[in-house]
């Protein structure tokens, strides 16, 4: 079908959505994102934490000093209508951009613009793309020993900056490159933190569910979903940074995202995690991810905005 991007209020088809290769957004790496997972239960089409996902949106560009000049609920009513212009689409992907030709690193005509894109990635991206796309439902892992995790005096991890992730995005394209399928980073001193796009979880022998402080991290979207889960399951957890030592000796790995949701770390340099499957407290917290997102768990029914 014929997608329709959002953009400044108008309606765009999917191939004139266009940027001058000089625009800031391009050369300065300035864009700000958002992605949102949708979910289609028996007719009812729902968003996924969009008040946390557009909050986060406006903390990116606050932070990074980008101008937005809508309120989040203008962005709100605009996502939830570009998801009606789209059917079928299972993500949204928002940026807000400078769009302007620029000579400097400030730009001289600092206006932003706000573009919103619903799709389904297989039929509208991936099989449009020459090669062949990477996907595994279980991971072996690649733990980066020479990239570390953003720096908070550079970039804040917690910025949904384009430029945040070309550093790892060098180390995880040298992963797949050796067999791997994605990368966990550390920071200067050695302590877990996350993976490029996504949070870690690590599961140790006691059953105890551990992951790096927020301030070191991405806020993730479907971390703090998890987090809250665990608690209502009754499961321990422990938000603390995490060493290495805790990683070799894990029980479970797992990461999580809006488009990974929850998924299990196997390998980690090539060493099977365990015993080599994806662990029980992983598979019952996804398999209560899934209940939630399926419309199907009265306690997190909050969780889903219908479009």
């Amino acid at each position: 079908m014929q997608r329709k991007i959002w953009m400044n209020g108008d309606y765009v088809n999917w191939e004139d959505a266009q940027v001058h290769i000089l625009s800031h957004s391009h050369q300065r790496g300035s864009l700000i994102f958002g992605f949102i997972p949708i979910f289609e239960n028996e007719g009812v089409v729902s968003l996924f934490r969009l008040n946390d996902h557009v909050e986060r949106l406006f903390t990116s560009c606050a932070t990074a000093g980008i101008p937005l000049d809508y309120s989040p609920d203008d962005i709100q009513l605009a996502i939830k209508d570009t998801v009606k212009q789209n059917p079928g689409s299972i993500y949204v992907k928002i940026s807000v951009y400078i769009a302007s030709i620029e000579i400097d690193v400030v730009p001289q005509d600092p206006f932003s613009t706000v573009a919103i894109a619903a799709y389904e990635p297989q039929e509208d991206i991936i099989s449009k793309n020459t090669q062949p796309f990477h996907a595994s439902k279980e991971l072996s892992v690649w733990m980066e020993k020479e990239k570390h995790q953003r720096r908070p005096d550079i970039i804040p991890p917690q910025v949904k900056i384009a430029g945040n992730y070309t550093s790892s995005m060098m180390a995880k394209w040298k992963a797949r490159k050796n067999g791997y399928d994605e990368i966990i980073l550390t920071d200067e001193e050695g302590f877990i933190t996350e993976a490029p796009t996504s949070n870690v979880f690590i599961v140790n022998q006691d059953d105890c569910l551990l992951t790096a402080p927020e301030d070191e991290v991405l806020y993730g979207i479907t971390r703090k979903s998890i987090l809250e889960i665990a608690s209502n399951e009754g499961i321990k957890v422990r938000v603390e940074r995490i060493p290495m030592s805790e990683l070799e000796n894990a029980k479970e790995v797992f990461l999580t995202s809006s488009s990974h949701l929850v998924c299990p770390v196997t390998k980690i340099d090539n060493e099977p995690v365990s015993n080599g499957v994806p662990g029980i407290l992983t598979n019952r917290l996804k398999e209560r991810f899934i209940k939630i997102s399926q419309g199907q768990d009265n306690f997190f029914s909050s969780w889903l905005d219908i479009t």
